[in-house]
């Protein structure tokens, strides 16, 4: 047997995942990220977080933001494996987080489309889909739309 060096793009993959801010420095300025959630289910007109394409580094980080966000600034991403090649890379893992008392563990695959040593497109998949919009999006407006207990007495 021999030791075989990582591909650099699975470096690159492993930076990102400990600190997102880097996608800036990896990924094309156009890049695309194919969020986990069935478009099929999106009403028309409509655009959840956990849903649809996002176009461009800012877009990206910005949702990736509001995911921190609505998580309570908790997630762990625990990756368990990570291979790559000129044209793609693959990661397994698992994602933990927390927020008032509702906890959420899933396991997820990214897969990560390079072309010219930089990221130009990310599709998410998670395995669990029900459990993490349950814990991104349901959880989440309910706690965004619940009225303070002594505003819903005074309505009597």
């Amino acid at each position: 047997m021999f030791d075989r060096k990582p591909h650099p793009h699975a470096e690159i993959l492993r930076a990102i995942y400990a600190d997102l801010r880097l996608l800036t420095k990896f990924a094309s300025e156009d890049i695309v990220l194919h969020a986990a959630g069935p478009r099929d289910l999106m009403p028309a007109g409509s655009r959840g977080v956990m849903t649809g394409d996002y176009i461009g580094t800012r877009a990206v980080l910005a949702r990736a933001t509001e995911l921190f966000q609505r998580s309570g600034g908790s997630p762990v991403m625990t990756l368990d494996d990570v291979i790559a090649n000129d044209h793609f890379g693959a990661v397994l893992g698992r994602l933990a987080a927390n927020r008032h008392g509702h906890r959420f563990e899933g396991e997820f695959c990214g897969l990560w489309r390079f072309q010219d040593g930089r990221i130009v497109e990310h599709w998410e998949n998670a395995a669990d889909w029900p459990a993490a919009e349950r814990f991104f999006l349901d959880e989440f407006d309910e706690e965004v739309n619940a009225e303070p207990a002594d505003t819903r007495r005074s309505r009597k």
